[in-house]
């Protein structure tokens, strides 16, 4: 089941409580996460979406109210913290380290952690870590 289908199985449960908040973030999403021809997005891309809008409430820069951003929050994997992170990374530290500039380090970490939750603060962090 995609994350889109998921939605939909819960709208109705949401519905019945009559808790508008989830109902009315469910709708927006499983509406977001819908093509104009009625596909649904990938899982990843979604993925993809709903942490760029809980990256933007980290920085203060949203209008989604706090229970919003927790029902959203919930859809949402937990990404890797920083030590599982440099856990990951230590197999291609040395590469890291070798590399000219800091937008390639990240890159190659980047590709190291293709298909893991990672927060591109976090990795950039290790990786200047692992810079020194």
């Amino acid at each position: 089941m995609t994350i889109a289908q998921k939605m939909r199985a819960a709208l109705p449960e949401s519905m019945k409580a009559r808790d508008a908040v989830r109902t009315s973030v469910l709708r927006y999403w499983i509406a977001q996460l819908t093509t104009g021809a009625g596909a649904e997005v990938p899982d990843a891309e979604a993925l993809k979406k709903m942490r760029g809008v809980l990256k933007e409430a980290k920085s203060g820069q949203t209008t989604w109210s706090p229970e919003e951003l927790a029902v959203i929050n919930e859809w949402v994997p937990a990404s890797l913290d920083r030590d599982a992170v440099a856990a990951i990374l230590a197999d291609v530290a040395d590469a890291i380290k070798a590399a000219p500039k800091e937008g390639m380090a990240i890159g190659i970490a980047m590709k190291a952690l293709a298909g893991q939750p990672a927060d591109s603060d976090d990795v950039r962090a290790v990786v200047s870590q692992i810079r020194g």
